[in-house]
């Protein structure tokens, strides 16, 4: 029996367990109405067979409603905890309604605490998007937008240091997306990540800093949609890293400083490979009421071998991407359990690949903002 198989056998015999079991349940509703621009991250013109088509034609964008439910479920006996979340959101485009779009994200996690300082940590997750188109991110394998993605996590977390919480796990991952057109991808991903937080007080308030990082191993295989024969593989190998810094200004605000490094090795063609880095911030303020979080960062990617070109010719640079994304949610209790929502998204990238002849590697921003109405359980 396939892993996949194997990890939607346990997701759904954890869900039919803790269906029958006594525990704490939380139920959040939530409705969102926007406008987001260029949800397929086109480029603004691309020439085809001689035509040029400018974003008139290429960029969509749209009114859209969100609905999204979330439901966690937690029960507890002696040393061990089972927790099941299941996140069901969907996205509605009013003018150009046959690109709405759902996903499903369900996650069952089960931990044992061996002693007081050392726990043993597992998590099954099932995630389904339902989306049609070929989003503009796409670079060397043809990637659609649905998918289907099955994995898995173990490990353990202790506690070495006072005032310290570090994680070993090692993860597998299968992602299956839909066929588009007339190809077909999916991948199986492995590998290990770690992460230590220390803790430390300062005038009554909490300050952390600390490190994750993961090491892993990608394997595509690209094929036609009739499954007859494998067109092409492809074996990458990722490593990232990211160091912070948590702030507290005061009880209700904190600000977080980061610096992440992101690698992807290419050992089959040799062609793909970049590496990746840049800051970012995360801040958030929380009181009875009212909660905002919000991240901004500006990344840079630069591929080892990939040329950068004009319409002409190539420039005699290597390709390169800069992002400046920033994110805000915020919510207000307003009582008897309902919050007023809000949501403004932005990622812009530029970069030095301008041929009006390719789709791939091109600049795009994507943005949408909206408002709503949550409702709590």
């Amino acid at each position: 029996m396939k892993i996949r198989n194997v990890i939607c056998l346990v997701t759904v015999s954890f869900v039919f367990m803790v269906g029958f079991s006594q525990s704490k349940n939380s139920l959040d509703i939530e409705t969102q109405g926007g406008y987001e621009y260029n949800y397929f991250k086109s480029p603004k013109e691309v020439r085809v067979d001689n035509t040029v088509l400018t974003k008139e034609n290429l960029i969509s964008s749209s009114v859209y409603q969100d609905i999204e439910i979330d439901y966690k479920y937690r029960y507890k006996w002696r040393k061990n905890r089972a927790r099941l979340s299941l996140n069901p959101f969907s996205r509605v485009f009013y003018e150009n309604f046959d690109d709405s779009y759902w996903s499903l994200d369900a996650k069952a996690k089960y931990d044992h605490k061996f002693t007081r300082k050392t726990i043993f940590l597992t998590e099954i997750r099932l995630k389904r998007m339902n989306r049609e188109g070929l989003g503009g991110n796409q670079d060397v394998l043809i990637n659609p937008l649905g998918y289907t993605n099955y994995g898995i996590t173990t490990g353990v977390q202790f506690a070495p240091f006072k005032a310290n919480e570090m994680t070993f796990e090692g993860f597998y991952n299968f992602k299956d997306f839909d066929a588009f057109g007339v190809r077909d991808l999916q991948f199986d991903e492995y590998g290990v990540q770690f992460s230590s937080i220390q803790s430390f007080e300062v005038h009554r308030l909490e300050h952390k800093f600390g490190i994750s990082a993961y090491v892993k191993k990608r394997l595509y295989d690209t094929f036609n949609a009739s499954e007859i024969d494998t067109d092409g593989e492809r074996d990458w190998d990722y490593i990232k890293a990211n160091l912070f810094y948590e702030l507290p200004f005061s009880e209700k605000f904190r600000v977080k400083p980061n610096l992440i490094y992101y690698k992807r090795i290419d050992n089959s063609t040799g062609r793909s490979g970049f590496n990746q880095f840049g800051p970012g911030i995360h801040m958030t303020y929380k009181n009875k009421s009212t909660k905002i979080r919000t991240s901004l960062s500006h990344i840079s990617r630069k591929y080892n071998d990939i040329e950068a070109r004009n319409t002409e010719m190539r420039i005699g640079e290597n390709l390169k991407y800069q992002y400046a994304n920033f994110q805000m949610n915020a919510s207000h209790k307003i009582g008897n359990g309902f919050s007023i929502t809000a949501t403004i998204y932005s990622r812009v990238r530029s970069t030095n690949y301008t041929d009006i002849d390719a789709r791939s590697f091109r600049n795009y921003r994507n943005q949408y903002a909206g408002i709503g109405l949550r409702w709590e359980l």
